[in-house]
């Protein structure tokens, strides 16, 4: 028999709407909006506090769905489902759909999170900690995207805990249609990396994306990390490397991968920014199986 599936929403995700309160304040006791005042006051949300400036988001349709409000968002031309709570206190960019009976593994949008993905690692990747590790983790990602920068902070904690066991294998995956310095972003890393700078230059962007993104500050970055400015100023205004960074979307499409971060742990994929605990669960269980194969 099929169960009814619900939505489990990724707390962390969330925006919190009670700081917008304006002249409509809302109340957990006793107050009341309707799917489409919800529906409304996430959009005005996500473009006052979140978008980049000239990027607007606009509703396409709402519903109700599992006890929220399901939000369908207009972004440059892409759209995007997202989830708000009826009471219009808190919004979700993202969810994670849990099957009943038949559990399909699927996330929010409908991908099989279940189907373990191979990559062929080689020296040549981005990889941060032990080559060898037990476990890797593949993270498909956008150096303008903020939920990325707050993913950053979590991946950094997994390499400190695990050690040896577990290496971070960086690949790209710009949401141009959104975030419009996300390619350059990327080619300049890979431009650092060419220096053989690409983590101190991965960091650099992740620290500095709330301040905003330019070519610019690329080339001011660069210089504030000791590279020779005039091969990296050459390699970025030649998009030397836009090739490299568009195989990684490929990639990254092939495997199911349709926003960011998305996170491969031994090639099961975690979408979105999750907590840390959850990757734990699953890093735990990998290292549990691992020793008990090799006793």
């Amino acid at each position: 028999m099929v169960g009814i599936a619900v939505l489990a929403i990724v707390v962390t995700a969330a925006l919190i709407y009670a700081n917008n309160q304006g002249n409509n304040p809302l109340s957990f006791l006793g107050g009341s909006m309707s799917s489409e005042e919800v529906a409304k006051k996430a959009v005005d949300n996500l473009n006052q506090n979140v978008l980049q400036s000239g990027q607007t988001a606009t509703l396409v349709e709402f519903s109700e769905e599992s006890g929220v409000v399901k939000v369908k968002l207009d972004i440059s031309g892409q759209q995007y489902d997202s989830y708000a709570t009826k009471d219009g206190k808190l919004f979700f960019p993202e969810a994670i759909v849990i099957q009943g009976a038949n559990n399909n593994n699927q996330n929010g949008n409908g991908n099989q999170t279940g189907n373990i993905k191979t990559f062929d690692i080689t020296q040549q990747n981005h990889v941060r900690g032990n080559f060898d590790a037990k476990v890797t983790l593949v993270e498909f990602s956008d150096f303008e995207c903020p939920y990325c920068e707050k993913h950053t902070p979590t991946l950094e904690r997994i390499l400190a805990e695990y050690g040896n066991d577990v290496r971070l294998v960086y690949k790209h995956y710009p949401l141009r249609d959104i975030h419009p310095n996300a390619q350059k972003a990327a080619e300049a890393s890979e431009c650092a990396a060419e220096q053989g700078k690409f983590w101190e230059y991965h960091d650099v962007l992740f620290d500095n994306q709330p301040t905003g993104l330019s070519t610019d500050k690329f080339k001011q970055w660069a210089v504030t990390l000791g590279l020779n400015a005039q091969q990296f100023n050459t390699c970025l205004d030649s998009s030397k490397y836009a090739d490299k960074v568009q195989a990684d979307v490929t990639e990254g499409g092939s495997k199911g991968v349709n926003g960011t971060p998305a996170t491969f742990v031994n090639g099961e994929l975690i979408s979105g920014s999750v907590p840390f605990d959850q990757f734990k669960t699953k890093i735990d269980a990998i290292l549990v199986a691992q020793n008990t194969q090799g006793k």
